[in-house]
């Protein structure tokens, strides 16, 4: 007799691919909200994950969609934890995974709470969280870990863009399509790579400073990238990259090579 095919592998592809798409709704929206700051000057929010949710929110079917975010980045950090904690890899992949899931879920919860009509935190979980850190004696020391850690993670993405390592299957399309969506996808994750650099390196200032009210979110760190002296024309720059990034994110959920 055959044995039967475990449905768990079938589960996680499809919680991970659905993770990806969702994630890319989110990139794609942040990338128009940063986009208007930067023709517009309109700054009614920080053009963070936050407006980004309540733009997707205000669009025609957008309770449909934001709850279908909420869903998706559900099912990724589902996915990862489970990884993180039953999986065969090693302890540094484990640990990876286990801090994708929690970022996810503070995501999603973010989402579901907008599309509740709870009240909207807005950094405030971060920044409670960044507060209790950094009371502790060993607090500041690993928030420079992790901001260490989150600069060297957007290094290595801002490679991976610059060198074209991308984890799709570019033979499943046309070349000239799959040349396209290359650039595009590279382009997007350099411009990932560069906020991340930002984000990690505002934590160490917040750690090195003792200061909790300086722990950037991601809107905080766009803010700042839009206040250099490139203003208008490097956030431009970096919020059609963050679209970019989203349109890698659908690519990876419909061509990624093994999930």
């Amino acid at each position: 007799m055959r044995e039967p095919v475990s449905c768990r592998p079938v589960f996680r592809r499809v919680a991970i691919r659905s993770g990806f798409g969702a994630l890319g709704i989110v990139y794609f929206a942040l990338g128009v909200v940063l986009l208007r700051v930067a023709i517009l000057g309109t700054r009614p929010h920080e053009p963070g994950v936050p407006a980004a949710l309540r733009l997707l929110l205000s669009q025609s079917y957008g309770k449909w969609l934001l709850g279908g975010v909420v869903a998706g980045l559900a099912a990724i950090a589902a996915a990862h934890a489970a990884e993180a904690a039953f999986g065969h890899r090693g302890p540094i992949v484990r640990i990876g995974l286990a801090v994708n899931a929690i970022g996810y879920v503070v995501l999603a919860t973010t989402a579901a709470r907008l599309l509740l009509h709870l009240r909207e935190p807005d950094g405030a979980l971060e920044k409670a969280g960044a507060s209790w850190l950094f009371r502790e004696s060993w607090g500041p020391a690993v928030a420079e870990v992790i901001g260490v850690a989150v600069v060297i993670g957007g290094l290595w993405e801002l490679g991976q863009g610059v060198l074209g390592r991308l984890s799709f299957r570019r033979d499943l399309l046309p070349r000239s399509l799959a040349s396209v969506l290359a650039a595009i996808c590279r382009f997007g994750l350099a411009a990932r790579g560069l906020v991340l650099v930002a984000l990690g390196y505002f934590l160490v200032l917040a750690a090195e400073q003792l200061d909790p009210r300086r722990v950037p979110t991601m809107g905080g760190a766009l803010r700042a990238l839009s206040q250099t002296a490139l203003g208008p024309i490097l956030t431009a720059v970096i919020a059609f990259g963050l679209c970019a990034f989203g349109v890698y994110m659908w690519t990876l959920m419909l061509l990624k090579r093994k999930v």
